[in-house]
């Protein structure tokens, strides 16, 4: 049981991706960062991200490569200009583990931020990548979701 609560256990907890100190890992050599979509850069459903959501995301593809992977459906999303995968179904995320094998990626440079301790975390550990878990952007989501975060919150004591 503890093994697999360890996979659920994000390296950083931050409140929003404002915090993240992305000089910092770019220094510590990470060259690959995963963003989860809904709650994360933009509420669930939006189609457009916010403009000082979008400069962090731009300034950060200029020197690192920048994946956005969303469990949701494909949506045209305004104001982001970096590879978007869709129905990435983290944490099991086969589509996405072929994209990284693709484009060479070493797993010890890879960082996935995102959202929900189910998801994003559990995906990036078992991967062996450095999580980063936010709060999320909104209260409004997928109904799937409030099941899920219904989970974390028993689960939140013993991995905090």
């Amino acid at each position: 049981m503890r093994g697999f609560l360890n996979l659920l256990k994000p390296k950083e907890w931050k409140k929003s991706i404002f915090e993240i100190d992305f000089e910092d890992l770019l220094s510590k050599g990470f060259r690959v960062f995963i963003f989860d979509y809904d709650n994360t850069l933009a509420p669930w459903r939006a189609r457009k991200v916010p403009k000082e959501i979008s400069k962090i995301v731009e300034n950060l593809s200029e020197r690192a490569t920048v994946i956005v992977a969303s469990n949701g459906k494909e949506k045209k999303i305004e104001g982001l200009k970096c590879r978007i995968i869709w129905r990435a179904r983290k944490p099991f995320a086969k589509k996405l583990k072929k994209f990284l094998e693709e484009i060479g990626t070493d797993q010890g440079k890879v960082v996935v931020i995102g959202d929900q301790i189910f998801t994003d975390v559990f995906f990036g550990n078992r991967m062996g990548f450095y999580t980063i878990k936010v709060e999320p952007i909104s209260e409004r989501e997928f109904w799937g979701t409030k099941i899920l975060r219904f989970l974390e919150k028993l689960v939140f004591p013993f991995i905090r």
